[in-house]
């Protein structure tokens, strides 16, 4: 409760730590120990830097009307802008205009991202694990796939958006710059992967809005028939995204993830494919988008400093929904089969296919 109401006040969150042991630093103290607060490109502001502030002027032009809304330009940060700027080699009229395609997409899907409207969770996609650097780890199983129909695909793409988003703030909220995302394609069928809809959806997110987001994307124990997919994705791709994404076994997957990650988060991702793969129910997860329960105590769900809650509506929504997620029965249970922290050792050898393709019940419904 102390945390919940620590969230609301209009100055938590915004000192610096510097020190140990979660020790907080005022200005004089950041000076001294020579942190680089004011040099670093968050703290950059756009009339400092005339290739920034021409990005945005330039992109506000391409927007409908010519104008940005609220919401938009909450995302015009220094560090924001400096992606796509830096993505098209330092041209402002060609980073306004990949800019302009990602703030349309936002404008889009505000509700989503904001908070004032929850997603109806379709499949198990969601932020799984957070790495020794503080790299946020996505993870998705196929054996949770909701095909996509005139009824879903709408449903499946806000999903993705909001993963996606939470990914974003969580690695932000470390100072580091992407994502790990682990594809488990265990469970994988064509049938239900006809419509390339959402799959497409996915890379115009990478490509436009999360650009620079991708870190690593692990593709795991893709049978033959998943190239059917890869073949409708990979001309979407820019050759420096084809370069991160790794097609490997499941052993293999868990050796690179602790390469990159470190052992405690790859423990937990081994968990969950373990489970997948060897338990009737598997592990669909309970708390989306996020269950990095360590964000719920920086904010959880809030915006950066440049990008907080869109509304005081929005902000009520999601605390009225984390609490409910807390204390329902829905909830105690998914953490009872998807959130005990026992080492549980299952063998190697005997896993099970599910064929199970049941989206997951809408919260609200």
């Amino acid at each position: 409760m102390v945390t919940l109401l620590e969230s609301l006040s209009c100055c938590y969150g915004r000192v610096d730590h510097c020190g140990e042991a979660g020790e907080k630093c005022d200005e004089d103290q950041l000076r001294r120990r020579g942190c680089q607060k004011q040099a670093s490109p968050e703290n950059t502001q756009l009339e400092d830097d005339p290739g920034l502030a021409e990005t945005v002027r330039l992109a506000e032009q391409l927007l409908p009307n010519g104008t940005m809304t609220q919401w938009q330009r909450r995302f015009c940060t220094a560090r924001n802008i400096r992606r796509y700027l830096d993505g098209r080699g330092g041209n402002p009229a060609a980073a306004a205009d990949i800019f302009a395609q990602a703030l349309r997409w936002r404008e889009e899907y505000r509700e989503v991202l904001s908070g004032e409207r929850e997603p109806k969770w379709q499949t198990d996609l969601r932020v799984l694990a957070r790495g020794e650097a503080g790299h946020p780890i996505i993870y998705g199983c196929f054996r949770f796939n909701v095909p996509a129909t005139q009824s879903t695909t709408q449903h499946i793409i806000e999903h993705m958006a909001a993963v996606m988003e939470a990914a974003a703030n969580a690695a932000k909220r470390r100072g580091v710059v992407g994502a790990d995302t682990v594809m488990d394609c265990h469970g994988y069928r064509v049938a239900d992967n006809l419509n390339p809809a959402p799959m497409l959806a996915l890379m115009r997110m990478a490509n436009q809005p999360y650009r620079d987001g991708l870190r690593t994307a692990i593709v795991v124990d893709a049978p033959q028939s998943f190239q059917l997919l890869w073949r409708a994705a990979k001309p979407l791709l820019s050759e420096k995204t084809k370069q991160k994404i790794r097609f490997v076994s499941r052993e293999e997957a868990l050796k690179l993830l602790v390469a990159l990650n470190g052992p405690q988060a790859t423990e937990e991702v081994d968990r969950v494919m373990r489970l997948n793969r060897g338990t009737a129910e598997g592990c669909r997860g309970s708390r989306f988008p996020s269950e990095l329960r360590d964000d719920d105590a920086d904010g959880a769900g809030q915006e950066d400093d440049e990008q907080e809650s869109f509304s005081g509506q929005a902000l009520a929504r999601r605390l009225t929904r984390r609490l409910t997620q807390h204390f329902s029965k829905t909830g105690q249970h998914g953490q009872k089969v998807c959130q005990r922290r026992r080492r549980v050792r299952f063998p190697l050898s005997g896993l099970m296919c599910c064929r199970r393709r049941v989206p997951i019940a809408d919260a609200g419904a």
